[in-house]
């Protein structure tokens, strides 16, 4: 009989553990249900990292770019500067002068700060009068590459500087409606356009873009330099 009543206690304490166990779980696989959903929409917006990631990948080629343009601006022999292939054609001056034109405008026009010592004109046939005066008043070597230099400076800066959320607003620039971020890639292009008229200028003039020069051979560069002659007396 103590056998059978202690076997009766076992199982009552075993099923009444089982029992108290239930509302825990009961709880804990509530709390999983009730957990909210992800919301959806959320994963539908873009991130702003792709939206920075933009203007800076526009930012970084335009000072790649940059960088070519001076070095052949530095390369070009200052009484070269006045070439230009045919009349009526911009002359090596011109071309990068017009380009540190647009680098220094179009930004101002897509709404982003102008440089503190420009005023922006107030209207397209004001815009061509002002570049064309520069145009022709900037000239001289060592002006030419400063404006080069501090334009290009200054659009990369305003391109990084751009609010990714306004980069599908539409504006109007050059006569046809656009989104901001189409006309920041013209800012992009037009110094890529004006790079390839630059290295066709110089090679007509027998000027190597300094990136294309050959590299020096290992022999070249350990080749010993030439004595200097023993000194009389």
């Amino acid at each position: 009989m103590l056998r059978n009543a202690l076997r009766v206690c076992s199982i009552f304490v075993l099923a009444l553990g089982f029992v108290l166990t239930l509302p825990a779980s009961a709880q804990e696989e509530g709390q999983t249900m009730d957990q909210p959903a992800m919301d959806e929409s959320a994963m539908d917006q873009p991130a702003m990292a792709t939206e920075d990631g933009f203007q800076r990948d526009v930012a970084a080629d335009l000072e790649r770019t940059g960088d070519k343009l001076i070095s052949l601006a530095e390369a070009f022999p200052a009484d070269k500067y006045g070439w230009r292939p045919a009349e009526g054609i911009r002359s090596v001056s011109e071309v990068f002068v017009h380009v540190a034109n647009g680098n220094t405008l179009m930004p101002g026009g897509m709404g982003m700060k102008p440089p503190t010592d420009v005023e922006l004109p107030p209207d397209m046939p004001a815009t061509m009068a002002w570049m064309k005066e520069r145009e022709a008043t900037v000239t001289a070597k060592d002006d030419v590459i400063a404006a080069l230099k501090k334009s290009i400076a200054y659009a990369a800066g305003a391109v990084r500087g751009l609010d990714g959320t306004t980069l599908d607003d539409e504006i109007n620039m050059f006569g046809f409606p656009g989104s901001r971020r189409a006309y920041v890639l013209i800012l992009l292009t037009h110094n890529h356009e004006h790079l390839g008229q630059a290295i066709a200028y110089a090679r007509m003039n027998g000027v190597v873009p300094p990136w294309s020069q050959p590299a020096a051979t290992e022999e070249e560069e350990e080749a010993p330099t030439e004595a200097a002659a023993p000194e009389e007396g």
